[in-house]
Parts: C-alpha cells; sequence; structure tokens
C-alpha cells in the first residue's frame, strides 16, 4: 500500500513537473507579447491585424492550402483505405505491406523525387507543389483501412444485395460509420501541412508564396512583439483543432491500433 501510494505521488509530481515545463513556453508568448518596451501595449496586435496584415494574410493563405490537403487526402485516404480492407485483388496484402514500408520514410528522402516531378510538370514555386504530394501519403490510408475493418461484412454483403455499387456503400455506409477515423485524418493531415518546412522551403522561390510556418521565420527581428504575436497565430488553429476533436483523434488512433 505504501509502494502504491509513493508510487502516486512520484507520477503526480511527474505529471506537474512536465506540464509546467511544455505550458511554460507558451505563457511567456503570451504575456511578452503584450509588452512593447516593457510597459503594457496591444501595439503588436495592432500591426498584425490592422497596420500591415502581411502575417494575417499568410495565416489565411496557410488555411486554405491546409484545408485542400486535408480534404484531398480524407478523399485519396478513404477510396483506398476502403479498397486494402474491403476489395479482393491480387497482391493487395504486398501493396499494403510496399505502403507501409513508405511511413517509415523522412521526407527529406522523397524531396529530390517530388522536386524533379514537380519540376517536370511544371508546378514549382506554386501552391499546387505543396498540397498534390501531401495529398497521396501513407498515414490516412493505413488509419482508414483499419477503421473500415471494423464494418461487419454482413453489412456490406446486404448492400451490395440491394444493388448498391462501392461509392454509395462508402458514401452511406462505411463513412458515417467510421466518424473518428475520419476526423482523425482530417486532423492530423490539417496538421501536417499546417507544420511543414522543408517542403516550402524546396518546393517555392517566391518568399511571398511562403506559409506562415516558414516565413515566421522571417518576422522582422528588431520587433520581437510581432514575432510573438505572430508565433500565438499560428498556434490558434492546432489549439483549437486538438481541443474540440480530441475524443474523435483518440478514438481514431485507437481504432488504428488494435484492428
Amino acid at each position: 500500500m505504501k509502494k502504491k501510494t509513493a508510487f502516486t505521488i512520484i507520477s503526480t509530481v511527474f505529471v506537474i513537473l512536465f506540464a509546467v515545463v511544455s505550458i511554460t513556453p507558451f505563457v511567456y508568448v503570451a504575456g511578452n507579447s503584450f509588452f512593447a518596451v516593457g510597459s503594457f501595449s496591444v501595439r503588436g496586435y495592432y500591426d498584425v491585424f490592422l497596420s500591415d496584415p502581411v502575417f494575417l494574410l499568410r495565416f489565411w493563405k496557410s488555411m486554405l492550402m491546409c484545408a485542400a490537403i486535408a480534404g484531398g487526402q480524407l478523399f485519396a485516404s478513404v477510396l483506398a483505405g476502403y479498397g486494402f480492407s474491403k476489395c479482393r485483388f491480387p497482391g493487395r496484402g504486398v501493396l499494403f505491406f510496399l505502403l507501409m514500408l513508405l511511413m517509415i520514410l523522412p521526407i527529406q528522402v522523397t524531396l529530390v523525387p517530388n522536386y524533379i516531378m514537380l519540376d517536370k510538370i511544371s508546378l514549382l514555386n506554386t501552391y499546387h507543389a505543396l498540397i498534390l504530394p501531401s495529398i497521396f501519403v501513407p498515414l490516412g490510408t493505413f488509419i482508414l483501412r483499419q477503421s473500415f475493418n471494423s464494418i461487419p461484412e454482413s453489412i456490406i454483403d446486404a448492400a451490395e444485395l440491394d444493388g448498391c455499387g462501392i461509392p454509395r456503400i462508402i458514401a452511406l455506409i462505411a463513412v458515417p460509420m467510421n466518424k473518428s477515423g475520419i476526423v482523425c485524418v482530417l486532423l492530423l493531415s490539417f496538421l501536417d501541412g499546417w507544420n511543414m518546412v522543408e517542403q516550402p522551403i524546396t518546393y517555392l522561390k517566391d518568399f511571398a508564396q511562403y506559409p506562415l510556418s516558414v516565413a515566421l521565420a522571417y518576422a522582422p527581428s528588431a520587433s520581437s512583439v510581432i514575432q510573438l504575436v505572430c508565433c500565438l497565430l499560428a498556434f490558434l488553429p492546432p489549439l483549437f483543432l486538438f481541443t474540440y476533436f480530441n475524443k474523435e483523434l483518440v478514438e481514431g488512433i485507437t481504432l488504428a491500433e488494435v484492428k
């Protein structure tokens, strides 16, 4: 009993320390963003949102780009995940195994091949160069394939007997029955696009097209307050998504692990 109590105390202290260390940088950013020259001021927020909204414009461009990535990746992952889960075809296991191998490759390995292909089709220095490669990634397919495995075959067979084709089965049965997996893929793909750094630097030549994740490093060093306000601006979408969709994210990842 004493050992259990001691372990509980140690665990609690560790959790508190971990939380404090994790939260401290954000408290520092939020607090110092209101102090321009040693006194309380909202000048940084005025500059970012009203006076010179360059970073605010980048914020909305980045939001649209990430929304396109999330939507495209979800569409591709739903089709591929359902195909690997419910469709029988020769070599399905081998193809899925090769797809899973791609998950262990770091992004730096694919930068050069993607750069060459994008250059061949004249998409460099456009947002298409960031969106298209980010749509076809294996993580979403893996999550939804595991999620679709939870659908009983009897439901699919009954739908086929009623004359439903694969598109209707996916739209009316597979997707509604796996909302957690769908939301999980949307959230992870959006955040992956939101945090991308290497791809914009590699595929974009025009600084004006850099998303907020990269342009933040080029905020004027003379005004650290603007940098702090931009940090908070970049922090808002992940904070909202993880807070609002926390339950679906956990359920989606859990389904991918246990199936």
